[in-house]
């Protein structure tokens, strides 16, 4: 008598929680999405966020499967925003700083639940799309795919480390007004040229990364001749 077999089932690996935030099953996307531009993306997000606020990992999900150059791009508005968000510059910077990790080694980022429960309230998540998605409108007027050499290959992931850079400069607490402000344009030109595949966007975040060393070196210099000579 021949005994029937049964393929055997296969155990399934548990992903550990930060992964759930970023595997494509947890992304409810609706159907088009990807052709959607991203002004157009944050725009609808604007229009269906919920009254309570949004946390972090929803955030990430609402992006839908745009990446992790997408999530990066909105969580540089804070810093770009005209009165800075309370509490946000190092849950911020520290999210970047991941991202750019997960960039380099080509996956996802190893979020810690606590910093994706970050819950942003209403009125502090709307002023970050509403000034995402104009911003973004505006950026993709002018780019279009060019100097593809800095957006392929290698470039990608130099790409990952420079943003890791930019989040650093974000969280560094230096008491000089806009010192936030060039690395958040930095990272997002970075981000959305390499998106966009427009190697000149890259190279305005390099030369956003330029500005923000030779403006805090400047600023630090004659700063400190200052004091100097106050009590020389």
């Amino acid at each position: 008598m021949i005994k029937a077999r049964y393929p055997r089932e296969r155990r399934q690996r548990r992903r550990p929680p930060f992964m759930d935030a970023w595997h494509p099953s947890a992304h409810t996307v609706p159907f088009g999405i990807e052709d959607k531009s991203c002004s157009q993306v944050l725009f609808d997000l604007m229009q269906s966020a919920p009254k309570d606020g949004m946390t972090v990992r929803a955030l990430i999900h609402s992006l839908g499967e745009r990446g992790l150059l997408m999530a990066c791009m909105v969580f540089c508005i804070p810093s770009l925003l005209p009165i800075p968000i309370p509490g946000m510059s190092m849950p911020q910077g520290f999210i970047i700083a991941l991202i750019g990790l997960g960039v380099v080694m080509n996956r996802a980022p190893m979020l810690p639940d606590k910093l994706l429960e970050y819950r942003m309230h209403h009125k502090n998540l709307f002023m970050i799309l509403e000034k995402g998605a104009r911003l973004f409108h505006r950026i993709e007027r002018l780019s279009y795919p060019r100097m593809l050499l800095l957006t392929h290959g290698k470039a990608h992931a130099f790409t990952g480390v420079m943003v890791m850079c930019g989040a650093l400069l974000l969280m560094a607490p230096f008491p000089i007004p806009f010192s936030n402000v060039l690395p958040a344009y930095g990272i997002l030109f970075l981000a959305f040229g390499t998106l966009q595949r427009d190697g000149w966007l890259v190279v305005a975040g390099y030369a956003m990364y330029l500005a923000t060393i030779l403006y805090v070196s400047l600023v630090t210099f004659f700063g400190a001749a200052w004091v100097y000579s106050l009590f020389r």
